[in-house]
C-alpha cells in the first residue's frame, strides 16, 4: 500500500508539473522516487545451531541458533515452531537492524506438549527498507528433528470390569498360546497341531483325529485396540499417554502385547520384551487422527483374536463409537475385555447433562470404566489400581 500510494505521488506531481510548466513540481515528483530507491537487501554468510536433548513428552529443550548477515535494512528473524511448543523461556524471534555486518543469535526454552515426530527446520527472514516501503521474504532451512514420546507413568495393577470370570486380572491368567509344557490337560479334536500331538490310540476308537492337549507355558497376550478416530482428537494426548503406561506395565510383566489402531487400520503383532514396548511407543508418538468404525476394526483383528486369544482392552469415547456390538463379538468369541472410556466434557451443562446420561448408559452396558481425561494421566491410573 505504501508502494502504490509513493508511485500514485510520483506520477501526480510529475503530470501536475508538466500541465503547469513548473519545474519546481516536477523536482519534488523525484522525492518520493529516491524514497522507493532506498536500497534493503540480507545475505545469510553462515550459521549454526544446537539443542539440548529432549526424550518424553513434558521435557524442556533449549535451542540457539546463530545467522551471519550481510546487508543493510531492518530484519525480523523468526524460528518456526509448532503450536505444541510451549516457549518457557526467551524467544524464538529477534528483530536488529543490519548495516554491513552483524550477528544475530535465537535463544530460547520449549516445553513439548505432545507426542511426535517434529521438523523444526524453517528460519523465516523478513527484510524491510528502513523507510518500510518495501519488504522480502527468505527462508533459510535447519536439519533439526525431534522425535518426542509420550511419558509412561508406572502402574502396579489394573482393576478389570467385574465378571463372574475366575481370574478377570490378566496378570494371573495363562496363556491359551504358547510352549506346550508337560502337564496333560485333554484330549481334543486335532485343530492343524504338530503330529507328534496325534493319540493314536484315541483316533482308531472314535474314527476321527484326536489330540492330546497339555498346559502352555507363559502369560495371557494382551491386545489393546486403541480408538484413533477423530472424535478422539481433542483427548488423543491422553488417550496416548494412557496407552503407553499401560503398555509399559504388561511388557513388564512378562505378557505379549499387541495393538491395533482404530482408524488407522495398523496392526503391531503382539510379541514380548522391552523392544515390543518400544515399538508400540515409537508408533504411539506418530499417531493422527483417522476414520473406522469398531466393527470394521474387529473384523480385521479377528484372525489374530482367533490365533492368540488374547485380553482385550479396548481405549475409546463410548458416546462416539457405541462398543455394544464390539463387547458382543468378544463374548461370542469366548473372550475377556476392559473397556476404558476416555470422559471428557464440552458445551453448555444441559448438552453435558444429555451427554453424560448416553454415556452413562453404555459403560452399563458393555460394564466400562470411565477415566477422565481434565485428570493428570497418574491420578487416572491411580483409579486402575487395586
Amino acid at each position: 500500500m505504501v508502494v502504490k500510494n509513493l508511485v500514485k505521488t510520483a506520477m501526480f506531481l510529475t503530470i501536475l508539473g508538466l500541465l503547469s510548466t513548473s519545474k519546481e513540481i516536477v523536482s519534488s515528483a523525484l522525492i518520493p522516487i529516491l524514497i522507493l530507491a532506498v536500497p534493503h537487501f540480507v545475505t545469510v554468510r553462515g550459521y549454526n545451531f544446537k539443542r539440548s536433548d529432549v526424550e518424553f513428552v513434558g521435557d524442556v529443550m533449549n535451542v540457539e541458533i546463530v545467522l551471519n548477515l550481510v546487508g543493510f535494512g531492518i530484519v525480523n528473524v523468526k524460528h518456526v515452531i509448532p503450536d505444541s511448543f510451549e516457549i518457557v523461556e526467551g524467544s524464538n524471534a529477534v528483530n536488529s537492524f543490519v548495516v554491513g555486518k552483524r550477528t544475530i543469535s535465537i535463544k530460547y526454552a520449549v516445553r513439548v506438549r505432545k507426542a511426535g515426530l517434529y521438523r523444526l527446520r524453517d528460519v523465516t527472514i523478513e527484510v524491510i527498507n528502513p523507510l518500510n516501503t518495501w519488504k522480502s521474504l527468505k527462508r533459510l532451512s535447519l536439519d533439526m528433528e525431534v522425535e518426542v514420546k509420550p511419558k509412561v507413568r508406572k502402574i502396579v495393577k489394573i482393576v478389570t470390569e467385574r465378571t463372574k470370570a475366575k481370574s478377570p486380572i490378566p496378570d494371573i491368567d495363562v496363556a491359551k498360546i504358547g510352549s506346550p509344557g508337560t502337564d496333560f490337560k485333554e484330549i481334543r479334536e486335532y485343530n492343524y497341531e504338530p503330529m507328534k500331538f496325534i493319540n493314536w490310540k484315541a483316533t482308531a476308537r472314535t474314527g476321527s483325529l484326536k489330540v492330546n492337549a497339555y498346559e502352555v507355558e507363559g502369560k495371557k497376550t494382551i491386545w489393546f485396540f486403541v480408538d484413533a478416530n477423530v472424535y478422539m482428537e481433542n483427548v488423543l494426548d491422553f488417550t496416548i499417554d494412557l496407552t503407553a503406561s499401560l503398555v509399559y506395565h504388561f511388557a513388564k510383566k512378562g505378557h505379549k502385547v499387541g495393538m491395533y489402531l482404530v482408524g488407522l487400520r495398523e496392526v503391531i503383532y503382539p510379541d514380548v520384551g522391552v523392544k515390543q514396548f518400544r515399538r508400540i511407543l515409537e508408533r504411539l508418538s506418530r499417531v493422527e487422527c483417522g476414520e473406522e468404525s469398531l466393527t470394521s476394526a474387529f473384523e480385521f483383528c479377528k484372525p489374530y483374536l482367533l490365533t492368540y486369544k488374547p485380553y482385550v482392552i479396548l481405549i475409546t469415547r463410548v458416546e462416539y463409537s457405541k462398543p455394544v456390538d464390539f463387547k458382543s463379538k468378544l463374548l461370542k468369541m469366548g473372550l475377556k475385555g476392559l473397556i476404558l472410556n476416555i470422559k471428557k466434557d464440552f458445551g453448555s451443562d444441559f448438552s453435558r447433562e444429555i451427554v453424560d446420561f448416553v454415556r452413562n448408559s453404555i459403560c452399563k452396558r458393555v460394564t466400562a470404566l470411565s477415566v477422565d481425561a481434565d485428570r493428570d494421566v497418574s491420578l487416572a491410573l491411580a483409579r486402575l489400581v487395586r
